[in-house]
């Protein structure tokens, strides 16, 4: 049986993965959703999982959805499609392709590991931070926004201690700055919204909550973002109970 890895060998987390399961003798297989559909095929039969399949010809592989051991969701490259003219062809060429997908990840009977609904729910994180505050829980005064008087309300408010940030991911945390406060960069709004955030001293602390516990790692850094300092250690730390009991409160 196969493990299904939604991610690709030049991403380190996934090739790390697919690592650790063939050392333990599994069959992992990687699902690059760049080469969908223009190279990767499947076949779904919704009344029959076992006629459902994924076929892979520059991995050679060619699997029964019914003889999927697990899925890994790790990373969406998203698709790449051939050349189109006309923006409707595109948009349904991407809409039937995600649906198809989104279809095959639900109709499987194995363990999806971050399913699709959970994705979707990552993707929502001023959604998120909602629900925790909601909750009770402490979080950083946050605006999300592309009104740059309420970006210049909200700097002034927290004294200039401001960071900014992609609303949904995927780009590194800076610090606000005067400069970036003038118009033409507040122009730069007009694009997109932007999370700007309260800047928070103190131990990063990163926490993953599994099967009913936390697993949580301070991020040693000398950088305002981690990932811009290539000598951040990772030292797993155990948290106070009362923390751990607020780190599952939305499970």
């Amino acid at each position: 049986m196969s493990i299904l890895i939604i991610g690709s060998p030049d991403e380190a987390h996934a090739s790390f993965m697919v690592g650790k399961l063939q050392a333990r003798g599994e069959t992992p297989v990687y699902f690059d959703t760049r080469l969908f559909p223009s190279r990767d095929l499947i076949a779904l039969v919704p009344d029959a999982l076992e006629k459902s399949r994924f076929k892979c010809p520059a991995q050679g592989v060619e699997v029964s959805l019914a003889d999927l051991k697990s899925v890994y969701w790790r990373f969406h490259f998203g698709y790449q499609f051939p050349p189109m003219k006309d923006q409707f062809l595109l948009d349904m060429a991407h809409r039937e392709t995600d649906s198809a997908i989104g279809s095959m990840l639900r109709m499987l009977s194995c363990p999806v590991i971050n399913s699709p609904e959970a994705i979707a729910q990552h993707a929502y994180k001023t959604y998120q931070l909602h629900l925790l505050r909601r909750a009770g829980l402490r979080v950083p005064e946050t605006l999300v926004s592309n009104d740059p008087d309420e970006v210049l309300a909200f700097w002034e408010r927290l004294n200039g201690r401001v960071i900014f940030k992609p609303v949904r991911g995927g780009a590194h945390t800076a610090k606000l700055k005067p400069d970036d406060l003038k118009p033409d960069r507040l122009k730069e709004l007009s694009k997109s919204p932007v999370q700007f955030q309260e800047l928070v001293e103190g131990v990063d602390v990163r926490v993953y909550w599994m099967a009913g516990e936390a697993f949580a790692a301070e991020i040693q850094s000398k950088t305002l973002d981690f990932r811009d300092d290539p000598k951040a250690a990772i030292v797993p730390v155990e948290l106070p109970e009362a923390i751990q009991r607020d780190c599952g409160i939305l499970a």
